[in-house]
């Protein structure tokens, strides 16, 4: 149980720690959301108006009948692969959206030229709203796809200029003709919108559109979604600037959809009756004739029946004729159907068997085939192009049905043929009975038998193309508007979506920034990141604070957080070797700019503030630093004169330093052996002179990390200093430089956390004096 509280205890703290670390990028959230803001005003303001316009449209699978079988194709499938079978819905929707149905769709709409107004951050289209109306003299020259401007310099005059021509511009009135060579137009007010638009003090545009763009760009906005699964009810919506525009486009192309299945039954029916017609005319003709041949026999022959035994044959005989008219019929549609399948013509306006009388369930089958199969097609083409795969194996199956269709075609023909010769055979056997009347009434009784066969012909054909006639009548189209169009609203700009992209963009993303950049962050921050890697003692922290001119030392003012903090880490260093009244420091770091030579500094300071005479030796000849620290001017005396015997070791220490009990030794020259000069005989000498001299010695190293100056000086000192820096030091370096096995044999070392910003001091208060010498205590 104490695990899991000391578990969420370490998770609540570290949130804790996140969040403050987080709240020192606060000008970045400022700045994020400020842009945001910006950008969202400036998207809302241009983006243009977009609503949604919406039509409800029920479309029913077609009543044609879809029977399956297995001649051929396979319906639904292709050789080889299984494909999901697409409805007469499917097909619908797609073919709703084709290029063909917009065309015709846009032929019935006034939507050559479109008209805008310019606003001060968009062009917003006008549509029937325009004070003006162009109107193109296309007998000259088409224009197509150009786009003109119109700024009014009057109530009556305008310059026009042409978008991409630079160079025209031209000022022109109301009913003038003006003539290019690329267009010819005329612009006209319209009377009952020019008094209250206010058309004097507005901009104008308008571009002259191509049939082509046109159907492009609405082909690509209609959109159609199932109202739910399972029904056959869609809204077709789009997306308009204009909504009267795009009301009248989604009527009009409701509209057309709804007379699509009923154009396409009427042209089959409208086929059906012009096939029956032609058969009628050569039958009126033959029945007309045998009507006068029979009428004229029986006034000059004064026969007007024949007997008992002639009316019988006569029955016999029609009936054969019936049959024999019937097959002819038949044959008549069979060849029909094979010359529409050989040239390739449309299925979808072929005749169906059952239409005219031919009631054969294996040619049906395949016929109804034909027309899924072509119907798949035709949908895929719409989407794709006539290489697509899929399209190249429905041709397949097409061709293999087509071929199949007309074998069948052959053999029905040669069965169909094998029963007309039978039925003249009877109808032979007939005529030899006939022969045995007497000659007038054989003469009679051949008439009647033609007249007759005719008439029933001519009745037969008759009943079809009433039968036809009266199926194109009650013919009904199987699409239906539901809800005429309306406008559901405004789409875009759309506020929500804007106010969330501003949450977006001026708070969570940089929060993300700033998480990312917290937790890819290897360097350390704080007390915690040290003591993480090391269990070495922390001897103190160093807020950190700007300073103005070169100097750093704190003892111009001694209230001040940075200089308690020198006091404590003071105290501190106080415990280490406290039997000894002479101390030696030795302050060192694992990279340049961590400021070792800043802390080394106002540690001697602070010793000095004591009354203990100290003294600062710049061990660091290969990047000295510490006359810009001082403010002492370099004048190159320094260690590496004393290295080289230039100056004696008395004169090499800077006693004016302006402050008491403090001196100071440069490293003066840069040398190019310092750490050969640190391993002699001098340096020893040195140490030992200033370790009698002085009560605390401090020595200013190399980063240790990098060079071997500092190792070399850890055998003469009481306390060794690695000065680490806030969001400096990268923690990996550290870890690894901790665990050197040089660093590890070095005693008595502790760690100096420098650079820490006051608000960093989340879990502790911080002391110091005001400038009354109280105390006084703030929360970090």
């Amino acid at each position: 149980m104490k695990s899991i509280e000391g578990a969420e205890m370490e998770k609540n703290i570290d949130l804790k720690k996140i969040f403050f670390r987080a709240m020192e990028y606060w000008p970045m959230f400022v700045v994020f959301f400020i842009l945001a803001l910006v950008l969202a005003f400036i998207s809302f303001e241009t983006t243009i108006p977009l609503y949604k316009i919406n039509a409800r449209l029920l479309i029913s699978e077609s009543r044609e009948s879809n029977v399956s079988g297995s001649v051929g194709a396979t319906q639904g499938s292709l050789p080889g692969i299984t494909l999901g079978r697409q409805s007469n819905f499917d097909n619908q929707v797609i073919v709703l959206t084709s290029r063909k149905q917009i065309e015709k769709t846009l032929k019935q709409l006034d939507f050559e030229i479109s008209y805008y107004r310019e606003d001060f951050f968009k062009t917003q289209e006008i549509y029937k709203n325009s004070p003006f109306r162009v109107i193109i003299d296309s007998s000259e020259v088409k224009p197509e796809d150009m786009s003109f401007r119109i700024k009014f310099l009057s109530k009556d005059q305008f310059e026009l200029t042409v978008d991409g021509d630079k160079e025209y511009a031209q000022k022109v009135k109301f009913f003038e003709k003006v003539n290019n060579p690329r267009f010819s137009i005329t612009i006209v007010p319209v009377e009952e919108k020019i008094q209250s638009s206010g058309y004097e003090n507005n901009t104008y545009r308008f571009t002259i559109n191509s049939m082509d763009y046109l159907i492009a760009y609405y082909q690509s906005k209609v959109n159609l979604e199932k109202v739910q699964y399972g029904s056959s009810i869609v809204d077709m919506w789009i997306l308009e600037n204009s909504t009267g525009k795009g009301v009248d486009f989604l009527n009009k192309l409701a509209l057309a959809s709804v007379n699509y299945t009923l154009e396409r039954k009427n042209t089959i029916a409208t086929n059906t009756i012009t096939f029956i017609e032609k058969q009628l005319i050569g039958v009126a003709d033959s029945l007309g004739e045998a009507g006068n041949l029979l009428e004229e026999f029986r006034s000059r022959n004064e026969v007007m029946d024949v007997s008992y035994q002639g009316q019988m044959i006569v029955t016999q005989s029609s009936e054969l004729e019936n049959q024999k008219a019937t097959l002819n019929v038949r044959l008549d549609y069979y060849t029909y159907l094979r010359d529409y399948i050989q040239t390739n013509r449309n299925v979808q306006d072929l005749i169906s068997p059952s239409s005219m009388g031919v009631d054969d369930p294996i040619l049906g089958q395949m016929i109804g085939q034909l027309s899924t199969l072509n119907a798949e097609k035709s949908a895929l083409k719409f989407n794709s192009s006539a290489e697509n795969p899929n399209v190249i194996r429905i041709e397949h199956s097409i061709n293999t049905l087509k071929n199949s269709i007309l074998e069948t075609l052959k053999s029905v023909v040669a069965t169909t043929q094998l029963s007309i010769n039978d039925i003249n055979n009877r109808l032979y056997s007939l005529s030899n009975e006939i022969k045995k009347l007497p000659k007038t009434e054989q003469m009679l009784l051949g008439i009647e038998r033609r007249f007759k066969m005719n008439n029933d012909m001519y009745t037969f054909l008759m009943q079809k193309r009433a039968e036809a006639q009266l199926a194109k009548a009650s013919n009904l189209p199987d699409n239906e508007i539901i809800e005429e169009a309306i406008v559901f609203g405004r789409v875009a700009p759309d506020k929500k979506r804007i106010i969330i992209l501003v949450i977006i963009g001026g708070i969570l993303l940089p929060a993300v920034i700033v998480f990312l950049m917290i937790f890819f962050n290897d360097r350390v921050l704080e007390v915690e990141d040290v003591k993480e890697i090391t269990t070495l003692p922390i001897i103190g922290q160093v807020p950190f604070e700007k300073f103005k001119g070169s100097k750093s030392l704190n003892h111009d003012q001694p209230n001040t957080l940075l200089a308690e903090s020198f006091r404590s880490i003071r105290a501190s260093l106080g415990y280490y070797a406290n039997q000894k009244q002479n101390k030696t420091l030795l302050v060192t770091s694992t990279l340049p700019g961590e400021g070792k030579s800043f802390c080394a500094i106002n540690i001697g300071h602070s010793f000095a503030q004591l009354g203990k005479k100290t003294i600062l030796v710049e061990f660091d000849m290969r990047r000295p630093s510490l006359s810009r620290y001082s403010g002492l001017e370099d004048n190159g005396v320094g260690l590496s004169s004393y290295y080289t015997g230039e100056t004696p070791m008395e004169k090499i220490i800077f006693t004016e330093t302006g402050i008491p009990n403090f001196h100071l030794i440069l490293a003066g020259q840069i040398p190019p052996n310092p750490s050969e000069l640190i391993a002699g005989e001098e340096t020893l000498k040195l140490i030992e002179y200033l370790q009698k001299e002085y009560d605390i010695l401090i020595l200013d190293t190399p980063p240790l990390a990098l060079v071997a100056d500092a190792h070399l000086l850890t055998s003469f000192t009481d306390v060794n200093i690695l000065a680490v820096r806030h969001n400096v030091t990268p923690k990996p370096l550290l870890k690894a430089s901790l665990r050197d096995e040089k660093v590890t044999k070095i005693q008595r070392l502790g760690i100096l956390l420098n650079g820490i910003p006051f608000q960093r001091r989340e879990y502790s208060y911080q002391y110091g004096y005001d400038l009354k010498s109280k105390y006084f205590a703030k929360n970090g």
